[in-house]
């Protein structure tokens, strides 16, 4: 008798699940009406570098038009085509500081090992890795020209800058080319 009390209440528990789910779908979620346009883009941009500013930082800009700020300047070599290298990374939207991806979740030590060049990555990202030597920690913003343009990923809307705070934790082999 206990058992079929017992089941007679997850069965309960479960049809108000369904139930519940059944009225959520039915109700929808709220479509996110925000315009991704080349002019939001320039205003998130000039907010967050003002923001930086504010913050006392000197704001840099690559020739390729990385914007950064070194937070913590490292020594040595600068990273070449060809190097092992390992990075540890944050990425997130500057509006509203928002993470997307972080090495923490993929790697066990949290830095990504890899040779500089071979990777499939964003231009602004490249770009960003060569202003790096060994221990610099920095904070780099990229237009949407350098990450995922006017169309963006299933992460990362159209028109958005990102940024990356990045550490270049270790050469491990410099290129010999």
């Amino acid at each position: 008798m206990n058992n079929l009390c017992q089941m007679n209440s997850y069965l309960k528990f479960l049809i108000g699940i369904i139930i519940g789910l059944t009225v959520i779908s039915c109700l929808g979620l709220p479509e996110d009406d925000t315009d991704y346009t080349p002019e939001r883009e320039a205003a998130i941009i000039s907010e967050y570098i003002d923001s930086l500013f504010a913050r006392g930082y000197d704001v840099d800009t690559s020739a390729a038009g990385v914007y950064y700020v070194i937070l913590e300047e490292g020594e040595g070599d600068y990273v070449q085509p060809g190097d092992s290298i390992g990075i540890k990374y944050v990425g997130f939207f500057p509006e509203n500081s928002g993470v997307f991806d972080t090495s923490e979740y993929w790697y066990d030590d949290g830095i990504w090992k890899f040779t500089y060049s071979s990777a499939n990555l964003i231009s602004g990202f490249y770009n960003a890795i060569s202003l790096l030597n060994k221990g610099t920690t920095g904070l780099f913003m990229m237009p949407s020209d350098l990450a995922y343009g006017s169309t963006g990923t299933t992460t990362i809307p159209p028109y958005s800058p990102i940024v990356f705070e990045l550490e270049l934790a270790d050469i491990y082999q410099q290129s010999t080319e």
